[in-house]
């Protein structure tokens, strides 16, 4: 714009002293007077809308009043000038027409030739019209570069989704900041729960959550230095610090209670405040990020602890809920046959043999509940599990060959020992058998296999009954589920109990029509032998 201006100044006022000097000027203080109204309406060219005309009426009093064709450039100066600024179409094809009659008017007040006259209109309408259209269309095609580069530039800067700074940008415009010296504080945002939100309602629900965000963070945050979105669900907020430090506390409320009730969603964030808690930008980001992970990791835990108190509510329900039930049964039994015994003034005899087994399920019930239930001190000392097994084969052969069944061994070649409760392992074992022998129809056969390697015990019991259907598989070692019809369904919880306690593992096959394997493992005792008296308490 200052050039343009120079050139009109300096056209100006050659062109007054040309015509001065050639004597053609028709009265030199009404065209000094001109040349004077020109430069000051060039001077303020933007006070008024009506200047461009103005310039025009100028114009043609110095063409008039100069009585030279030089004007002639400075009529298609102007008008392109104008032309090339003027928004409205209209507005500028107007402004080239008033220039065309102004122009061909001084001409015909020159020349008072006809001929001339038509020359000069028709070569005048030709160069205005041409004028006009030669900058409106440098003016369209600026504009569109001007648009594209503009566009280009906020690609660079700003995230297409959010319109807030990107990750680049951030850190572009906080390096600035931190060269400043300017105490501010740096908030690293995280949207916990948009994850979740996008597998559950797609990424438009995430999308117009995040466009939320931003739209709140700058409602919430007016006075930021700066918002940029940080990253995928991560937006990061530059904020100005007072030495009271009193704003970090009314940021930090925002962020805790007014931004979650605001967008529905939980949030976590990092703070890292300059120059207190790092100098440089990379080291002020590495704190906040650092503080983010760390409220992330408070996070995770609590809602872990949240799970694991659930988990063990429901467990607890659960076992109340089966323990309630299986009591309920005999003492409805118990109490039918009390009923009964009112006609016979209350003599039981006749169901006195019921009741007392109904009392005994009972009791035995309570029993095996408490030991799956109550915490109690284990000692552990260096057992053979070889033994073992032979134990329990030696316990229960009378009771599966009185049913048909067979038991086979394959001991290991070598010595088996590991830390272990006896009486719990004996359990252990006794019940697994016991429920192999039940799951058998007569002359069924158990296999037994002990094999070791340089670290665990594998110890696998496998029989040959109808199998457990699939959908039943996966319950067996739940508390009170059992097919059997004088069963608790407490009986494998407890071995799997007892497992856990020697750090082993329990594992079931099942395939129907074929049989049911368990594979037990635990680990081996490390640099002992059976003879050793080494224990351990648990």
């Amino acid at each position: 714009m200052v050039i343009i201006n120079v050139v009109y100044y300096v056209y100006v006022i050659l062109y007054g002293l040309y015509t001065i000097y050639l004597h053609a000027v028709l009265n030199i203080p009404l065209f000094l007077l001109a040349v004077c109204l020109f430069v000051l309406s060039v001077r303020f060219h933007s006070s008024h809308p009506a200047i461009p005309w103005l310039q025009l009426l100028l114009i043609g009093s110095l063409h008039v009043l100069g009585q030279s064709a030089l004007c002639y450039p400075l009529f298609l100066l102007t008008l392109s000038h104008y032309s090339y600024k003027e928004v409205n179409k209209w507005r500028a094809w107007g402004l080239s027409v008033s220039a065309m009659i102004i122009y061909l008017s001084t001409v015909n007040f020159i020349t008072h030739s006809a001929s001339r006259e038509s020359m000069f209109g028709f070569m005048s309408i030709l160069d205005f019209a041409a004028t006009t259209w030669l900058t409106r269309t440098i003016h369209l095609r600026s504009g569109k570069l001007e648009r594209i580069r503009n566009e280009r530039h906020l690609l660079t800067q700003k995230d297409s989704l959010t319109g807030l700074y990107n990750y680049e940008e951030c850190h572009r415009r906080l390096e600035q900041q931190i060269k400043l010296h300017q105490p501010l504080v740096l908030f690293l945002i995280d949207c916990t729960d948009l994850k979740a939100m996008n597998t559950s309602g797609g990424f438009q629900a995430g999308n117009f959550v995040l466009k939320q965000m931003a739209d709140l963070l700058q409602i919430l945050f007016k006075e930021a230095l700066f918002i940029s979105r940080y990253g995928g669900d991560e937006f990061a907020v530059v904020m100005p610090l007072n030495k009271d430090f009193l704003t970090t506390a009314s940021y930090q409320q925002k962020l805790d209670s007014e931004l979650p009730k605001l967008t529905g969603i939980q949030n976590t964030y990092g703070i890292a405040i300059f120059p207190q808690d790092a100098l440089t930008k990379d080291d002020l980001i590495l704190h906040a990020e650092h503080n983010l992970f760390m409220k992330k990791r408070e996070s995770w835990l609590k809602r872990e602890e949240q799970m694991q108190r659930s988990e063990k509510l429901r467990v607890v329900g659960e076992l109340a809920s089966g323990m309630a039930h299986e009591i309920r049964n005999p003492l409805t039994t118990v109490k039918g046959f009390l009923q009964l015994s009112k006609a016979s003034d209350y003599n039981i005899e006749n169901w006195y043999g019921l009741i007392m087994d109904e009392i005994d399920r009972m009791s035995d019930l309570t029993g095996e509940f408490l030991q799956f239930s109550k915490p109690h001190q284990t000692v552990f000392q260096t057992h053979s599990l070889n033994e073992c097994v032979l134990k329990v084969i030696s316990l229960i052969e009378s009771e599966a060959t009185s049913s048909g069944h067979e038991i086979h061994f394959h001991e290991s070649t070598y010595a088996v020992h590991m830390l272990m409760d006896q009486d719990k392992m004996i359990q252990l074992l006794l019940n697994m058998m016991k429920n192999a022998c039940e799951a058998m129809e007569a002359n069924g056969s158990i296999h037994m296999k002990l094999s070791r390697d340089q670290k665990n015990a594998t110890l696998v019991i496998a029989d040959n009954g109808p199998g457990i259907p699939s959908d039943q598989l996966e319950k067996i070692f739940h508390p009170f589920f059992t097919t059997k019809e004088t069963g608790t369904g407490l009986g494998l919880s407890i071995c799997y109990k007892i497992v856990q306690d020697h750090h082993g593992t329990l594992e079931v096959e099942s395939e129907l029509g074929i049989g049911t394997r368990f594979i037990l493992t635990f680990p081996l005792a490390v640099n002992m032998t059976s003879g050793n008296d080494n224990s351990a308490v648990s």
